[in-house]
């Protein structure tokens, strides 16, 4: 059981980069788009309704990921430990870099949030390479 956790934890890692590089290029896109966009029009616009979906499946996944993480830890408190301590650091950034920028922005400026958003992917792909590299024994 524990080596199948293990297994899937270190699964999940690439998926979350890949998902982070994905948000991230749209996160860009996005941001491009909406210079010339005034904040207070009608609507959802349509990239940022796309960012946002992005968003959430990236949250999504590391919070899976920290799961999967903690399923090893308790499993196994001997053999479930990442190589260096700071990979517990990395998945807390890749955890709640997400929510903690979306608290931190005020959804009404669009292009200030982007932004906001945008360097909480970054964050997280950043954190997502680092807790790979630390993770393994």
């Amino acid at each position: 059981m524990l080596t199948t956790l293990i297994k899937i934890h270190e699964d999940t890692a690439p998926v979350i980069l890949a998902a982070g590089g994905i948000t991230l290029i749209w996160g860009i896109v996005t941001l491009v788009l909406a210079r010339g966009r005034a904040s207070g029009q009608a609507g959802v616009w349509m990239p940022l309704r796309i960012f946002r979906i992005l968003l959430s499946i990236t949250a999504a996944l590391g919070l899976v990921q920290a799961i999967l993480g903690g399923l090893v830890w308790l499993q196994s408190p001997a053999q479930g430990h990442p190589a260096e301590g700071l990979h517990y650091v990395y998945g807390g950034i890749v955890l709640l870099a997400i929510p903690v920028a979306y608290v931190y922005s005020d959804q009404n400026q669009v292009r200030r949030d982007i932004i906001i958003m945008v360097i909480a992917v970054v964050a997280v792909v950043g954190a997502a390479v680092r807790a790979m590299m630390t993770g393994q024994p």
